[in-house]
C-alpha cells in the first residue's frame, strides 16, 4: 500500500500544482486518513500543504492548516460513525472539497466538489484494495 499510495500522493501532487484545480492532495489525504486511521497522517498532511503551497504561490500553512483540521475532525467522527465506506467518503470528501474550494476562491465550487468526491470515491478504491492485500499477507 506504501508504493500506491506514494505514487498517488505524487501524481495528485503534480496535478494539483500544475493542471488542475481540483483538491486532489486533500482526497488523497482524507483516503489515507481514513484507511489507515494513524497519527502519522498528520506530519504528511502538514508537509503536503506547506509544499503545496510553496507550488502554488499561497501563503505557507493555510492548506496544513485545512488539511490537519479536516483530517482532525474525521477522526472525530471515528468514533461514531463507520468511515471507511464508500458512502462517508463521498459525502465526506464533497463538504471537505467545497470547504477547500470556498476557503481559497475558487470558481464553480459545488461543480468542482462532485466531481472531487467522484475522484475520492476512485482514490479510496484502489487505496483500499492494495490496503486489503496488505492486512491479507500477515
Amino acid at each position: 500500500m506504501k508504493l500506491a499510495a506514494t505514487i498517488i500522493f505524487l501524481f495528485s501532487l503534480f496535478l494539483e500544482s500544475s493542471v488542475t484545480t481540483l483538491p486532489l492532495v486533500f482526497l488523497t489525504l482524507f483516503c489515507l486518513a481514513v484507511l489507515t486511521r494513524k497519527e502519522w497522517i498528520f506530519v504528511i498532511a502538514f508537509i503536503a500543504g506547506v509544499f503545496l503551497d510553496a507550488l502554488s504561490f499561497r501563503v505557507l500553512g493555510q492548506s496544513s492548516l485545512y488539511f490537519i483540521l479536516y483530517i482532525f475532525l474525521v477522526f472525530l467522527y471515528e468514533r461514531k460513525f463507520e468511515i471507511s465506506t464508500k458512502y462517508f467518503v463521498f459525502i465526506a470528501s464533497f463538504l471537505g472539497s467545497l470547504g477547500f474550494l470556498i476557503i481559497f476562491s475558487y470558481n464553480n465550487v459545488v461543480l468542482q466538489s462532485l466531481m472531487s468526491s467522484i475522484i475520492g470515491i476512485l482514490i479510496f478504491s484502489i487505496l483500499s484494495r492494495f490496503h486489503k492485500n496488505v492486512e491479507k499477507e500477515y
